[in-house]
């Protein structure tokens, strides 16, 4: 895996060991119910998601299903209680599995989803769900979850847009930061990528209220899930990729697949019984090793591999399949490609050309007078541009917290110099600052403590400014991300270089 892999398994890690005040574990998905405080928002359009998800299962025919990238085990659970299907989950972080054990006893692996360690067509039915978007290689994934399932493949991402220019506009900017929504797709990509899948949106637009009641969501969701057409202004999609489908007759109306969706919940701080040995056991027999496919053997405490030798540690009986193997070459993907149908074959390299991030930044010289040297730099709301005003970056800050996150770096820094031209008339020439935040990998975000701030020059003139990092305690060996507060107030902002040594 690369850097990113790396560091969002471990901001996936922080995120699922959540506790509320009382101790109880902070759910991502509706663990305990519609609107339950003790658990994230967005609950309305994940009940969507899931209602498209289940109405697809329930005209398949299958016996097993796989959910990768399944957080909790959520989803895993439901599908289980409803068809009776044996489910398993996997996810980045075993965290997550972890949780999945306890809350449902599901039982899951810890995995890269581009190196999947299970068997061809191991699973009737592989779901994975809201994952490709933040997935470092995700042309890869797609081709994983397509190797693993016998019967269909079930995928939804709400990040699908219609106009080219503005997926290429945001894939330029992203700096790669953990967990983000660094993957944006148009709907031609899956259908080129996957042939013969069908897909639909997965409501008709964004719930433009969270806090319903219990009927009223129901009425909602039921409303604004009956679109079968990809259009804006829907949201999102689900789809449905065949591989030896086999179709039944639907057992369950909307209505009371919704209502099963709604009353499948667990107490805060009820723990479940682990899975059954019988059913441990038929995971534990789809498992094999990432990339070689060769069987795996119980040894103490792992599972080893029978021709590499590799272990790979269980913990708490959940096998961890997250090594720090590099990501596969382009030419990797090539030889993976060579059994598709020529045309799908071609989308997907294209894709994952379209879609690659580079791991790191190897410049220590920005010229934002060239076009191809800004990419990766991701301005937030408040810089916004100013059309015409010449070469560089020329903002007009609307409010006092314009910053801009530089790309990902992954080396020291200790100094850096900005070439910058501030200019608010309304303001004094020296009544400004300016503010550089850094983040390590071990990091999760940017905070006050990790910043040093430099003073600015309000002119309306290019300055030459430097700002020395060294001088902090907290500045990491190596620095991941650097943030670029470059006013305290509204302004004209132009960035035209940064170095870093």
């Amino acid at each position: 895996m690369g850097s990113y892999t790396q560091v969002t398994r471990g901001w996936l890690d922080n995120r699922f060991r959540m506790r509320t005040p009382e101790g109880h574990y902070f759910a991502h998905m509706p663990v305990y119910g519609l609107g339950h405080p003790a658990g994230e928002g967005n609950h309305v359009a994940r009940l969507c998601r899931f209602l498209r998800i289940l109405r697809a299962l329930d005209g398949l025919e299958f016996d097993t299903m796989l959910d990768v990238g399944g957080a909790e085990g959520y989803l895993a659970h439901v599908v289980s209680r409803i068809f009776g299907a044996r489910c398993a989950t996997s996810d980045l972080s075993l965290e997550a599995c972890r949780r999945a054990r306890e809350l449902f006893g599901v039982p899951g692996a810890a995995v890269d989803c581009a190196r999947l360690p299970f068997a061809d067509g191991a699973f009737d039915v592989v779901v994975c769900s809201e994952v490709l978007e933040h997935v470092e290689s995700p042309v890869e994934t797609m081709l994983e979850l397509r190797r693993v399932a016998r019967r269909a493949l079930i995928l939804t991402t709400e990040e699908v847009r219609y106009d080219r220019g503005a997926i290429d506009a945001y894939l330029f900017k992203r700096p790669g930061w953990p967990h983000m929504e660094r993957n944006l797709f148009h709907p031609d990509d899956f259908a080129a990528c996957l042939p013969g899948a069908v897909m639909t949106p997965q409501c008709d637009g964004p719930p433009t209220q969270e806090n319903l009641s219990r009927d009223e969501a129901r009425r909602w969701i039921l409303a604004h899930t009956r679109s079968e057409t990809m259009a804006p202004p829907a949201m999102g999609v689900a789809l449905v990729a065949p591989l030896e489908l086999r179709r039944r007759e639907r057992r369950h109306s909307d209505e009371e697949l919704l209502e099963l969706l709604l009353s499948t919940t667990v107490v805060p701080g009820e723990l479940a019984a682990p899975p059954d040995a019988q059913r441990q056991q038929q995971f534990f027999a789809a498992l094999r090793e990432p990339m070689t496919g060769a069987v795996l053997r119980r040894d103490g405490d792992a599972l080893r591999g029978a021709d590499s030798g590799q272990r790979y540690p269980l913990r708490d009986e959940i096998p961890d399949f997250v090594t720090d193997a590099a990501p596969l070459e382009r030419e990797q993907l090539v030889a993976r490609t060579a059994t598709l149908p020529a045309g799908a074959a071609a989308a997907c390299l294209a894709l994952r050309d379209r879609l690659y991030l580079p791991d790191r930044w190897e410049q220590d010289r920005f010229d934002l007078r060239r076009r191809d040297m800004q990419r990766g730099f991701w301005p937030n709301e408040q810089l916004v541009p100013r059309d015409g005003a010449g070469p560089g970056f020329c903002w007009r800050a609307t409010g006092d917290d314009p910053w801009v996150v530089m790309p990902c770096l992954l080396r020291p820094v200790r100094e850096l110099v900005l070439e910058l031209r501030v200019h608010a008339p309304e303001h004094a020439v020296d009544a400004l600052t300016g503010q550089v935040f850094f983040k390590g990998p071990a990091h999760e975000t940017f905070t006050e403590p990790c910043s040093v701030k430099f003073p600015l020059q309000n002119d309306g003139r290019v300055h030459t400014v430097r700002v020395a990092l060294d001088g902090n305690p907290e500045l990491p060996d190596v620095v991941q991300f650097l943030r670029l507060d470059l006013a305290d107030a509204a302004a004209e902002i132009d960035l035209l270089s940064v170095a870093l040594s």
